[in-house]
């Protein structure tokens, strides 16, 4: 009894066993010319670039795409028309990008090229549903046209565009960039008869933080402190940078590149299920990639 229990598919692999079959009859009766990958989705070059560049690790990719369900139902697109492509940092070892097909083919496709992706549901969404816009279990058609490979230089120049853009539409007054393209204002001093803080103190603190621009704070601790030691290499980098030299009582604003902050955060498509991805807990962090954030601080105490 133990040996046929073991033998028995699990609901998962029933599941994937269906959609593959109806990926490949779906191929197979429009006389579709495609390859299937070893992953389980299917692979067609629209667009070929002869001696193309591949693309490496930790490479931050621009890419256009136009999404719809394998029976033709319109989910999203970003083309040109709506400006600069989107962009996501590559990771051959981690999920960097939804849905995962489109991050697997990355290793397939070269600079410039268009592809299709037929993609069964369990390399998509899977069980995942957002309103009418995705339904559960719904096999995918993705065309992806990988249009640019972006410097970490020219994705900190632009970053830095819009920091100084928000500065000067806001008409904030006092920002001065400190390291790493962080830029700090000190709102109130504080108690300036106590130690000003440096690396290896503790510093306990209240915050809020915003992505650039977002009236509303998508993390903050105000009921009670958080504590950090300062210089410590597990804080973000914008925390070590910006908490230096202050004083009890001091209220500081920070803003920081997203180098200096969370890093490379995953992409998400469509944008319009990005919250819903993070509270149902699929994201660990909601802001977008290459955001930059906006911190504000209130320092309870140095020690």
């Amino acid at each position: 009894m133990s040996s046929c229990l073991n033998d028995e598919e699990t609901a998962y692999e029933k599941q994937v066993k269906r959609e593959n079959q109806e990926l490949a009859d779906f191929i197979g009766q429009n006389g579709i010319d495609a390859e299937k990958t070893s992953a389980g989705y299917y692979f067609e070059l629209l667009e070929d670039v002869e001696d193309g560049q591949k693309f490496n690790d930790e490479d931050i990719i621009g890419i256009y795409y136009e999404m719809e369900t394998l029976d033709g139902a319109f989910i999203d697109s970003h083309t040109e028309e709506d400006g600069e492509p989107i962009k996501f940092k590559y990771d051959k070892e981690q999920q960097t990008l939804a849905p995962i097909a489109i991050n697997s083919a990355v290793a397939m496709a070269e600079l410039g090229e268009t592809v299709v992706l037929y993609v069964p549901s369990y390399l998509a969404y899977s069980d995942y549903s957002y309103g009418q816009l995705i339904p559960q279990y719904a096999n995918m058609k993705i065309t992806v046209h990988f249009e640019k490979i972006y410097a970490p230089q020219e994705v900190a120049a632009m970053e830095d565009d819009m920091i100084q853009q928000y500065i000067s539409q806001e008409n904030l007054e006092g920002f001065e960039e400190v390291e790493d393209g962080v830029y700090v204002r000190i709102l109130d001093a504080g108690d300036e008869s106590s130690e000003a803080s440096k690396n290896g103190n503790t510093l306990r603190f209240t915050f809020e933080m915003f992505a650039l621009g977002e009236e509303d704070p998508f993390s903050k601790v105000t009921d009670n402190t958080v504590t950090t030691d300062l210089g410590d290499d597990d804080n973000y980098d914008f925390l070590n940078i910006g908490f230096k030299d202050l004083h009890e009582g001091a209220e500081v604003e920070i803003i920081s590149p997203s180098a200096s902050a969370f890093g490379n955060t995953a992409q998400v498509l469509p944008d319009a299920i990005r919250e819903d991805y993070y509270e149902k807990g699929f994201l660990s962090v909601i802001l977008r990639p290459f955001t930059p954030i906006l911190f504000t601080a209130e320092i309870e105490s140095v020690d």
